[in-house]
């Protein structure tokens, strides 16, 4: 069960100490004794990786890099009968909730800095590189990893031809910015690259109390949001 709460609402206010947060704090505190490897709390962004790949874990809460590595290297990773891993492997949307199905997709911009003594050739890079002909081509061979950009791809041929990646098809659909309900900005950034909401969680786990951690990490999204 995903239970719908927020960081912020609209004009950038922190919310996040509401009884939703606490309650998915309480959920997870559970969820994770009953069904998670206690070892992930010392891990980094690559452990869960290596854990599926190895068959130390069945499940993780992870993008198609999994897949798209077993892809690469399909006689390095068998299952526990022999069979090349990459035909054992699907891909799920994260489950709703009582207020929907909501889910953060890492998020890539293509800037160019006025400072920058190149703008011209740079632009015109952007341009090539996102024309429909180009941009297709690098669709193609990451295999949707990246979810894309518009609707126009979910109609692409790519989804049929792979169905294990089906699910990220219309992954965008149930798709938040980091922040929302406000603007994903610098603020936003902070937060997510201080790991406070991560951080609320692993403190419940670990022992703090869920009103103790929620009531922190509130604290600690008003010292950025002033």
């Amino acid at each position: 069960m995903v239970i719908w709460w927020a960081e912020i609402d609209k004009t950038g206010k922190v919310v996040l100490d509401s009884k939703e947060t606490l309650a998915s704090v309480q959920f997870f505190t559970a969820f994770w004794k009953e069904a998670h490897d206690e070892g992930g709390l010392a891990w980094d962004d690559t452990n869960n990786n290596r854990a599926f790949l190895s068959g130390e874990i069945s499940a993780t809460l992870n993008g198609a890099s999994i897949y798209v590595e077993s892809l690469r290297k399909p006689d390095q990773y068998k299952t526990d009968k022999g069979a090349r891993l990459n035909t054992d492997i699907l891909h799920a949307g994260l489950p709703g909730g009582p207020a929907g199905r909501y889910a953060y997709h890492t998020a890539f911009s293509h800037m160019i800095m006025k400072y920058s003594k190149n703008q011209k050739p740079a632009k015109e890079f952007l341009r090539w590189a996102h024309a429909k002909d180009n941009y297709e081509k690098w669709f193609v061979v990451q295999k949707g990893f990246a979810a894309a950009p518009t609707k126009v791809w979910e109609s692409h041929a790519m989804w049929t031809q792979n169905p294990v990646m089906l699910p990220f098809k219309t992954a965008l659909q149930h798709g938040r910015a980091m922040g929302y309900a406000g603007e994903p900005n610098r603020k936003a950034a902070e937060v997510w690259n201080k790991y406070i909401i991560t951080d609320m969680y692993a403190k419940a786990v670990q022992g703090m109390k869920a009103e103790e951690t929620v009531r922190w990490a509130a604290g600690e999204l008003r010292k950025i949001y002033v």
